[in-house]
């Protein structure tokens, strides 16, 4: 979803910017360390994120005109190479994407906010979920991957249409009635890809997923299925 600048106040654009600057402030150090460590897993998920970022709908009329919806991939990310470079790398991508889509850079720290922490918030609370779990693929790839990708989409979704409520920018009855319903339908698409690419990481490139502990999860003693 990409914001514009008339939906919002000028003190929203003033407190965005730096309560966005601190985050990515306090994750700048996890980020780049995760970048030089992780160089091969970071080109792909910048491949990753754009395509899905790409694959978007914006009606053209009708009351969902301007709304834009578009795959999140950002579950994914994390679970490849950490919440921190994750973030910082959706905030990197974001400003073009705006730009190339019609946004407004007044605006972009706001979306970036609303875009960018609801799905990287879930996969911390579904890592720290799984950890509780015991030691199974299936249960890291399932809950991790599939679970959690539908469920970023999900939360994403409700916290896009509450900002857009709060900032008056469609009516009230058609964001929750019209407009939310279709995050429950990305979230099938979301689940399937992340979940399935997961999958296949875990099984062929596990060093393509910085977030699967091999300590954990292939000791001899483990039932790994």
């Amino acid at each position: 979803m990409i914001f514009q600048a008339e939906w919002f106040s000028y003190a929203a654009f003033i407190t965005a910017w730096p309560v966005l600057a601190a985050l990515l402030a306090v994750c700048a150090k996890s980020a780049f360390k995760a970048f030089s460590a992780h160089r091969s897993a970071v080109n792909l998920v910048i491949l990753i994120v754009t395509t899905a970022w790409l694959l978007n709908a914006t009606p053209d009329d009708g009351q969902l005109a301007g709304m834009s919806y578009h795959l999140l991939a950002m579950n994914l990310a994390a679970l490849m190479i950490g919440v921190p470079a994750a973030f910082w790398l959706g905030a990197l991508l974001l400003f073009p994407y705006v730009w190339l889509f019609g946004g407004d850079w007044q605006v972009y720290p706001i979306n970036a906010l609303a875009l960018l922490l609801p799905p990287l918030i879930t996969n911390i609370l579904f890592h720290r979920l799984v950890n509780l779990l015991p030691a199974n693929l299936f249960i890291f790839i399932f809950v991790n991957g599939f679970i959690g990708s539908a469920a970023s989409i999900l939360f994403t979704g409700l916290v896009l249409v509450a900002v857009l409520d709060w900032a008056a920018a469609f009516p009230s009855d058609v964001l929750w009635s019209t407009a939310l319903p279709v995050f429950i339908l990305i979230a099938w698409a979301e689940a399937f890809l992340s979940g399935i690419t997961t999958a296949i990481f875990v099984a062929l490139r596990p060093q393509w997923i910085n977030t699967f502990d091999d300590n954990r999860y292939l000791k001899p003693t483990n039932q790994i299925w």
